[in-house]
């Protein structure tokens, strides 16, 4: 029997659909107990557009997971993006109070807490503080500064914020529909717990999570996340594209890009707006279409990172999200950004998580993931490659109910 208590529901809130995971947590044994999704028709381009649609897909989608589990759920951890969010670097330095100038964890979390005094705009949100390195009376790059001797502990850290109306929306949006919100955590940040392998994130390694309305990008170097940028080109950008050139319904275009990411055939049977006669496209001319959208997309990407400026990530790009299995996007993407470029899914796992090798659920999976991550480290454990996110912002979800 399911131990309800035990149950960790991460919901990923897209542009085109609401995805469900929940997983029971034994240990450090994760089991996938339910599934579920649902179109999510209240989400545009990352942000919240329409409450009441979202809050019944959410509905939709968390009950389908709880009949194929059999176990309520009131506590999720959810996914957010959009244009709305931005990121900043900041460093800061404390004495070290640990005995005999050892470095304790609460040194650890003093540097932090002081690289995360910056000054933020009132119209933004802090949704994460994650370290890059620290430094030890003059030592640079230290990953783990726990248990050294020094004098001066400094820390580098990402902060990543987002628009406090669009913040306080979704989170709102999700407690009328039912649930409480347990944690917000960045979508490409959970696609990178599901999908990234430890020697792809110590080598240095970027993510680009591919959704319906926006692509959302992290990097890592040396484990630490060191950049993230949302570009608002999506798989939806694609669809409108193919509606507009080939003069069909966006349906019937999305359909087609469907066919397109399967078909082996040398033409597409397209259907024409208005009741006009069907035609056969050559798949040369829709890729011609494609090509041209996922181009921009991955030169906004490399726009956003300033990749001209700055090393090529040596563990490449690693595609993943509902949009990317578009034939030949990797290769798109090699070309634009200059690197080897791979699809991930999210590994299988046990229970009835068989489903979900698919890269439209690497971020549902990594928002467990990361909540079990979470659960595991207790107060004290140190955390050196996804610092938790978990609780980063409880206080200030809790003041909202």
């Amino acid at each position: 029997m399911v131990d309800a208590a035990a149950v960790l529901a991460g919901v990923d809130i897209g542009s085109t659909m609401v995805r469900v995971v929940l997983a029971e947590a034994s240990g450090s044994r994760l089991d996938v107990i339910g599934v579920g999704s649902a179109p999510s028709l209240g989400v545009r381009h990352g942000v919240l557009v329409d409450a009441d649609r979202l809050g019944s897909a959410i509905r939709q989608a968390v009950e389908q997971a709880r009949v194929a589990s059999g176990v309520h759920v009131d506590r999720v951890t959810i996914s957010i993006s959009g244009e709305h969010v931005d990121a900043l670097q900041s460093q800061g330095a404390v004495a070290v109070e640990g005995k005999g100038g050892t470095i304790s964890t609460m040194d650890r979390q003093s540097a932090i807490d002081a690289a995360r005094t910056v000054a933020i705009p009132f119209e933004r949100e802090v949704l994460h503080v994650l370290p890059r390195d620290f430094e030890v009376d003059g030592q640079q790059r230290i990953q783990n500064p726990v248990g050294m001797s020094g004098v001066r502990l400094g820390a580098r850290v990402h902060i990543v914020t987002g628009g406090v109306t669009a913040v306080r929306n979704l989170v709102a949006c999700v407690e009328r529909a039912g649930y409480r919100v347990a944690d917000l955590v960045l979508s490409p940040i959970a696609a990178a717990r599901a999908c990234l392998s430890d020697d792809e994130l110590d080598m240095g390694v970027g993510l680009i999570d591919i959704g319906g309305g926006t692509a959302d990008v992290v990097c890592f170097e040396e484990g630490a996340v060191v950049d993230t940028c949302i570009v608002p080109v999506g798989g939806q950008q694609v669809t409108g594209d193919l509606a507009v050139c080939l003069r069909t319904t966006w349906n019937h275009a999305e359909a087609l890009k469907r066919q397109f990411a399967l078909s082996e055939d040398d033409s597409l049977q397209v259907a024409r707006v208005a009741g006009g006669s069907p035609e056969r496209v050559a798949q040369a001319e829709a890729w011609e279409i494609i090509e041209a959208r996922l181009e921009e997309l991955f030169g906004l990407v490399s726009r956003g990172l300033d990749l001209p400026q700055r090393p090529i990530p040596r563990a490449g790009f690693v595609l993943t999200g509902g949009s990317c299995q578009l034939e030949k996007m990797a290769t798109v993407a090699e070309r634009v950004l200059g690197a080897s470029t791979r699809i991930a899914s999210p590994p299988v796992r046990a229970g009835v998580g068989d489903g979900l090798a698919q890269p439209e659920w690497s971020t549902a999976m990594g928002l467990v993931l990361t909540a079990h991550d979470a659960q595991s480290e207790g107060p004290t454990q140190l955390t050196t490659r996804f610092d938790s996110t978990a609780g980063r912002m409880r206080s200030w979800l809790e003041g909202l109910l």
